[in-house]
């Protein structure tokens, strides 16, 4: 009470108070607050059991632990549970408690901003070697379609120039056999090249994309 008192006379913070450790829970779960100051000893839960609360649910609010005289093995089991600091109630200056809190403000937001930048360059290497995936595979599949490309057109000249040279051998009762064979030889063609096609024009969509990814300027030139 003295602290809330404290801060709220100095009128830099605006203060919520808990007078036990399972009243700050069920505060914690609807609210959000840019720095606690928690209690190591309250009725019920004790300071500790709410540190370990907030780490399970992933409450990442900066967390000043206040312990007693000689409570200093409490002090490191709330740092490692997360806390950012530790106070002894015995040596608290009240003038000096606003500083204390805006610092371990400064450094949570200094933590979460080098988090942020570490999840962005995380993902920027994911995505740059899905790029690079990505252009492998765009390789290879143009390099395999351009070589069967090439087959299947001398294949199509060859079938040509064997339905010339074969049909003048053919008799009148085998012709339209001959024929019939023949335009269905085509058409089966036609199927594989239109889908060989197809493929080769999704390589090049996936190169464009590429492109695009690697050059988004190019997509949106500035206006004149």
């Amino acid at each position: 009470m003295s602290l809330e008192i404290a801060l709220s006379i100095s009128e830099k913070h605006e203060v919520t108070m808990s007078d036990s450790g399972e009243d700050a829970v069920e505060k914690l779960k609807t609210d959000t607050y840019d720095v606690i100051l928690l209690d190591y000893k309250m009725p019920g839960m004790s300071g500790l059991d709410v540190l370990a609360w907030m780490h399970e649910n992933k409450i990442d609010t900066p967390v000043i632990m206040l312990t007693a005289a000689g409570s200093e093995e409490v002090a490191v089991e709330a740092m490692k549970l997360g806390a950012y600091d530790y106070l002894s109630k015995e040596h608290i200056e009240i003038d000096r408690l606003p500083l204390t809190i805006n610092s371990v403000f400064e450094r949570y937001l200094y933590r979460r901003e080098m988090n942020r930048r570490e999840r962005e360059e995380l993902e920027m290497r994911e995505q740059q070697k899905d790029m690079a995936s990505l252009q492998m595979f765009q390789h290879t599949v143009n390099s395999i379609g351009q070589f069967v490309n090439n087959g299947l057109s001398q294949l199509s000249k060859e079938l040509a120039s064997a339905e010339a040279r074969l049909l003048p051998s053919v008799k009148d009762e085998g012709r339209q056999a001959f024929l019939e064979t023949f335009a269905a030889l085509k058409q089966e063609f036609d199927v594989v090249s239109s889908g060989l096609k197809s493929m080769l024009d999704l390589t090049t969509l996936v190169s464009q994309k590429l492109e695009g990814i690697r050059n988004p300027s190019d997509e949106h030139p500035p206006a004149p």
